[in-house]
């Protein structure tokens, strides 16, 4: 009698469940991060945004003129900071704080990645020493239309780039704004935080 049930297709369909499970604890595993995130156990680090907030595509302009997705950027860990007037010495060092954060992450660097979005297509040429100096930071600028658009995706209730808020915001891979700083977080504590998620997550 034939066994309806042979030992090779329960194998086959017992590896199609673990490859499933395996896929779906990678493709969750920075919302998971998110959710299991203790800040409060951590003093002046990252403020957590519950539940994580999936932004939607936006069009921004590269310095030639070109069009570039916000979509664009998925697939690694991103910092992204609004920059005004050209980018002042305070901006600057912000910029170069985080580039260094990145830095210091080592092979896990790849996955890190530094977006400056200007709140003016005008403020591109003025902000070209930026990218001059730190070449791995990508600079962008956005329209008054798609800029209202944007700010308003990363609306807090402490304020907005709009209103003149300053802040460091963590995009996680899949597009989610997850984590903020204020523009004057101590680096230290925002490498802290990166590496611990990077090490709880292996996605990006």
């Amino acid at each position: 009698m034939t066994d309806p049930d042979p030992p090779q297709a329960r194998t086959a369909r017992s590896r199609k469940r673990l490859q499933l499970l395996l896929l779906i604890a990678v493709f969750t595993a920075p919302v998971i991060a998110a959710w299991l995130w203790q800040p409060g156990s951590f003093s002046n680090r990252g403020e957590l945004i519950e539940p994580p907030r999936l932004l939607t595509d936006e069009l921004l302009l590269r310095a030639d003129g070109e069009r570039m997705g916000l979509q664009a950027f998925g697939g690694k860990w991103t910092y992204v900071y609004f920059a005004r007037g050209g980018c002042d010495a305070a901006c600057r060092q912000v910029v170069d704080n985080l580039a260094r954060v990145r830095l210091t992450q080592g092979k896990n660097a790849r996955r890190l990645r530094v977006l400056v979005i200007a709140m003016a297509p005008t403020q591109l040429s003025q902000m070209e020493t930026l990218w001059l100096q730190l070449p791995e930071v990508v600079v962008l600028g956005a329209g008054a239309a798609v800029l209202a658009r944007l700010v308003q995706q990363f609306k807090l209730d402490s304020g907005s780039p709009a209103t003149g808020d300053r802040r460091i915001y963590l995009v996680d891979p899949l597009g989610n704004l997850m984590m903020s700083y204020p523009a004057e977080a101590d680096p230290t504590d925002i490498r802290k935080d990166i590496a611990r998620l990077l090490r709880v997550s292996r996605i990006g």
